[in-house]
């Protein structure tokens, strides 16, 4: 049997080296567009910052260590469709020339692209996307050629990590623009005001419900020109969402309007033998109960595996996410699990708040911080649908305590009266999960 499987990052290379150990008898091949296998790309803006000056350390594994394991690495090679019918890959090698992969069972890991809007000059030098190795070495590059002006467009969780890496190479002038009315619009309104309050006290000037309407300079770009304003620019960052690298496909595979990939909960697609997974794929909700595009290294990682053993006719289901994420900003961490309420109320989901302020640690020992935590839950049974959590330090770490209990239908009846950890350096009687639980009425 034959297993291929389009692109070699965290999905690609976990489902493939899951098939390979499983069962040696497959023969599994690997199409990569790139040089480049397996790496942690959620590394990327700490080593523009200068936190981590060794690239290497952001690759995991290399082509030739998964050569050793006796899985044909063919980088270089870009696909250009697939024959599902013949059950045949067609793509160019190195050399431009034409070559087909037959397959007996398909993984499309093909992850997303950084989005490139058609604005003028957006082809102008000195702007760019922050995807991959090239990019952020390109990128860091350039930030240490020192910019006296840099304009970062969006305020999402690469954009605010970028924002960081810019003050911490003590760029003078970093400016965010971010096209909705707050940064950081996955979560609910009060945490993304209180990141725009800790970038702004850090000097950043925070523009949003602000546009972008074309890149200007004389040769290489100078200034950005918005709805509302124009602004120097010496360098640019684009930071505005990904596309699923998907066009290939055509429409033979069922695809979201943003061309995910629609797969079920073993990470089948519409087209029989053929799967998908990470970026360029969805996963199956745990709360909404129906295939999102939450583009997460945590995601990829279980679905690769997953996608091995369902490949290898294991009976495999992952219905169980929840978008679980966490973020640093300079002196604020950030984290959200679940549904928050914007989320509930898109989707036609009644729900009820519950918001409190409370202390990292006993009082009595030194330097407790202030968590804010605030939960969405149902009215008529409180069973917990979300959680977001900020705070100076000690915060983000507690809400894989929410997603637990999430994942597990608990109420926040049983999660404020679960057994947690104790001691006056590390929280207190009440830890803020269980205080912030039981407010919940």
């Amino acid at each position: 049997m034959k297993f291929v499987v389009i692109g070699g990052n965290a999905a690609g290379m976990s489902a493939a080296s899951r098939v390979r150990r499983k069962d040696p008898s497959w023969e599994v091949v690997v199409l990569e567009q790139t040089q480049e296998v397996s790496y942690g790309a959620c590394g990327l803006p700490y080593y523009v910052a200068g936190l981590n000056d060794d690239i290497d350390l952001i690759r995991i594994r290399s082509v030739a260590e998964f050569e050793k394991t006796g899985i044909v690495m063919k980088t270089g090679c870009v696909v250009q469709w697939v024959d599902f019918a013949k059950k045949q890959v067609h793509y160019t090698d190195p050399q431009g020339a034409a070559q087909v992969e037959g397959y007996d069972k398909l993984l499309v890991a093909t992850g997303a692209s950084p989005r490139i809007p058609p604005i003028p000059g957006i082809d102008k030098p000195g702007i760019y996307p922050l995807k991959t190795l090239e990019h952020a070495e390109a990128l860091k590059r350039a930030i240490l050629e020192r910019p006296q002006n840099v304009v970062i467009v969006g305020g999402g969780y690469i954009g605010l990590e970028l924002a960081e890496a810019c003050l911490l190479q003590k760029i003078p002038q970093v400016r965010v623009i971010e096209a909705m009315d707050r940064l950081l619009n996955v979560f609910d309104p009060e945490f993304g005001q209180a990141v725009q309050q800790e970038l702004e006290r850090h000097g950043v000037q925070v523009h949003t419900a602000e546009k972008v309407v074309s890149f200007q300079g004389d040769g290489r770009v100078e200034r950005i020109v918005t709805d509302k304003g124009c602004y120097d620019a010496d360098l640019v960052i684009l930071s505005i969402g990904i596309r699923p690298n998907t066009g290939f496909l055509g429409d033979a595979v069922k695809k979201l309007p943003n061309g995910a990939i629609v797969t079920g909960p073993a990470m089948e697609t519409s087209v029989p033998d053929v799967y998908a997974a990470g970026d360029c794929a969805t996963v199956w909700h745990r709360l909404l109960d129906k295939p999102v595009m939450i583009a997460l290294g945590t995601n990829a990682n279980k679905q690769g595996r997953l996608a091995g053993d369902s490949v290898l006719g294991k009976r495999v289901e992952f219905k169980r996410a929840l978008g679980t994420s966490m973020l640093r900003c300079m002196g604020l961490e950030l984290a959200k699990t679940g549904l928050g309420q914007g989320e509930c109320e898109a989707n036609g989901i009644p729900y009820k708040t519950a918001t409190v302020q409370t202390r990292s640690h006993a009082r009595y020992y030194p330097e407790p911080q202030t968590l804010t935590v605030k939960l969405c839950y149902r009215p008529e049974d409180h069973v917990l649908l979300g959680a977001q959590i900020m705070g100076a330090k000690e915060a983000a770490w507690r809400i894989d305590t929410f997603a637990c209990a999430i994942d597990r239908g608990m109420t926040t009846e049983e999660l404020g009266f679960l057994d947690l950890g104790y001691a006056p350096p590390f929280a207190s009687v009440w830890d803020a999960i269980a205080i912030a639980a039981n407010a919940s009425k």
